[in-house]
């Protein structure tokens, strides 16, 4: 038989390669063998033998072929051989031969997925697997003539007082190997990698289901419902689902959400039995209170469906903690962040840290559709192009949420992003339309500064046309009539008119600059802080400056909108506050413009609504701190170069 002992070293790959296929073709040749001596003894046994063989025997190849440095490949041809060489001795020279039935399976625990556990005590188990088979072989024939009905008599045989021990002692022994061969399962499972892991959960998957139908072929026949051919499902179960789980998990491990079936399979297992004894038992005290039958089997069936499904949801959400704990994980971080989220305490941007935290892989990118069609943004609104990797498309309905990308690797981490993505699927949809709202915003800002530069620009040229067209022509009219005046002799009656009609024009030239004045102070023309310190020459109180600007030219606007914040602020005050002085700070800081008025007024200032929307047209922030008693302070902050 196949060693279970591995090959190691330099140099020897290619060596166990060989060994392995060779191995593989002694497996063979004894399977053909035992089929040939079930033919030749006409045997009824020959189609189920050659039915399981087939299925272990195919599948043992297909691993020698496809991973030729696996040891399971082999192992599984060679179980296939304990399962036809059996029956054929069996066919031959009488019973006795069935523990080698369990070399197989035993073996398959010990190497599986990728070889014998290292240590000198796994090594034992290995060589105590074929032991026992055999110490239980040799304990059958020597205690075959005090079965009740054997087929054929043992020509040793021990003292009948000592038959029993001898027999148990042997099974004991080979229970004991069985408990050491699961244990190299658990060991594997607790020490192995994420991949390892993996791979035996195919292994436990099977036994799952294989323990399923064979704890469904005692029941049924307990009932009587079937003769022995009810076992004829778990049987198959064990030679056809044992080895094409073990199969799958060697060469696609990641083949399906290997997690959530265990964990499902367990969890129906579980509910089902928990299902069966309640009725049992709530059928047994029906029948014990109600005299008849069928309203007790009615009312316990009723009674029971009434808690299995909130009864599995109990069970599913506890194996699934258990087995299938990274998928619990992924929902439960990615639930909290959604109620973080609802509540206020996260932003919705941060999905996609959270993601690169939930399913481990830090090179995770989240790219949002762009609300226009465009293509896609990062999570600050910028374009960005999906870069290589998985693609996971993200979609609600009919619309295209966007795309996450992973780092290249299995289907598994594929899988976790698309569980994690959808149960995030709410802070996703969040970012994506905060985004859109956020440029829309901006765009309104844009506009809005756009219109308001444009205005003052109007302005500008209105003072200028003003300054420079109409009034210097109404001063040149005025010198003009003055002119005439003088040449007329005195007391000539059309020298009074003009001396009216001279006064009308300075009126309208003085009107004009008042007007002038107003669309742009003339005093900004010798720069920002010049301009603020005019503003306290004439006030009745006085007026403390401090004027730090690191360019007196912080831009058209931003100037014209200082000023007036200034002249407004004070003259509020003026008005309304009845202070004995006024404090006016402007400094620049960071690209800022920052405005500070305060005073030692009465304090409770309220509307200002005139200035709010000025600052605001050009994208500043205005506040104003007004406690009754303790004066006013009313601060603009200013975008520079506007």
């Amino acid at each position: 038989m196949l060693s279970l002992i591995p090959p190691s070293g330099p140099g020897l790959h290619n060596d166990g390669m060989s060994r392995a296929r060779w191995s593989a073709i002694a497996a063979t040749c004894v399977c053909l063998a035992a089929v040939v001596a079930l033919a030749l003894g006409r045997s009824a046994e020959l189609t189920p033998v050659f039915v399981l063989d087939a299925v272990p025997l195919g599948l043992g190849w297909l691993l020698v072929v496809r991973a030729p440095g696996n040891v399971v490949g082999p192992v599984l041809t060679w179980l296939a051989a304990s399962l036809a060489v059996v029956p054929a001795v069996e066919a031959w020279s009488g019973p006795g031969v069935w523990p080698w039935q369990l070399v197989g399976f035993l073996a398959l625990l010990l190497v599986f997925p990728d070889g014998l556990l290292p240590g000198r005590r796994w090594r034992a188990v290995a060589f105590a697997v074929p032991g026992a088979a055999l110490l239980v072989n040799v304990a059958f024939v020597l205690t075959m003539n005090y079965h009740d009905d054997p087929p054929m008599h043992s020509p040793i045989s021990v003292p009948r007082s000592i038959w029993y021990p001898v027999m148990f002692g042997a099974l004991f022994v080979l229970l004991v190997v069985s408990v050491l061969c699961v244990a190299a399962v658990v060991v594997r499972y607790r020490t192995g990698d994420d991949r390892v892991r993996e791979q035996l959960k195919w292994l436990i998957l099977a036994a799952v289901l294989v323990l399923t139908l064979m704890v469904a072929s005692w029941v049924i026949a307990a009932f009587g419902w079937l003769g022995p051919e009810v076992y004829g499902g778990f049987l198959l179960g064990i030679v056809i689902l044992v080895p094409a789980a073990v199969t799958i998990a060697v060469l696609r491990y990641d083949l399906f959400e290997i997690d959530r079936l265990l964990s499902d399979s367990l969890a129906w297992v579980l509910t089902t039995a928990i299902a069966a004894v309640a009725l049992a038992g709530i059928a047994g005290s029906l029948d014990y209170l109600i005299d008849d039958d069928r309203v007790g089997l009615t009312g316990s069936v009723f009674l029971v469906a009434l808690g299995v499904l909130p009864l599995h949801g109990v069970i599913h959400r506890a194996v699934a903690r258990v087995i299938d704990r990274d998928r619990a994980v992924v929902l439960d971080r990615i639930q909290r962040f959604v109620e973080q989220v609802r509540d206020g305490s996260a932003e919705p941007e941060d999905v996609q840290d959270v993601l690169r935290t939930t399913v481990g892989d830090p090179q995770l990118v989240l790219l949002l559709t762009d609300l226009d069609g465009s293509g896609y943004v990062d999570r600050t609104g910028a374009p960005a192009d999906p870069p290589s990797g998985e693609l996971v498309t993200l979609r609600s309905s009919d619309t295209d949420l966007g795309v996450l990308v992973l780092t290249p690797g299995s289907a598994r981490r594929v899988r976790q992003g698309k569980l994690a993505a959808s149960a995030a699927r709410l802070p996703i949809e969040v970012s994506r339309l905060r985004l859109g709202l956020r440029r829309a915003v901006h765009e309104i800002d844009e506009s809005r500064l756009r219109l308001v530069t444009a205005a003052a620009q109007e302005r500008r040229r209105l003072e200028r046309d003003l300054h420079d067209g109409a009034q210097q022509q109404l001063v040149a009219l005025g010198m003009q009539l003055r002119l005439a005046q003088r040449r007329l002799p005195d007391g000539h009656p059309v020298g009074a008119e003009l001396d009216q009609a001279v006064e009308r024009i300075e009126n309208t030239v003085a009107e004009l600059r008042r007007l002038a004045h107003g669309v742009r102070p003339a005093s900004l023309h010798d720069g920002l802080g010049a301009a603020l310190t005019r503003l306290g020459a004439d006030a009745p109180i006085p007026v403390r400056f401090e004027i730090a600007l690191a360019d007196d030219d912080p831009g058209e606007l931003v100037a014209s909108t200082a000023y007036f914040v200034v002249a407004e602020a004070m003259a509020n005050v003026l008005k309304h506050a009845d202070a004995t002085a006024i404090e006016v700070t402007a400094q620049q800081v960071d690209g800022r413009l920052e405005i500070r008025v305060s005073d030692d007024g009465r304090g409770g200032a309220s509307g200002l609504t005139t200035l709010r929307d000025r600052v605001g047209s050009i994208g500043g922030q205005f506040t104003v701190t007004s406690e009754r008693g303790t004066g006013t302070t009313i601060v603009a902050v200013l975008p520079c170069g506007s």
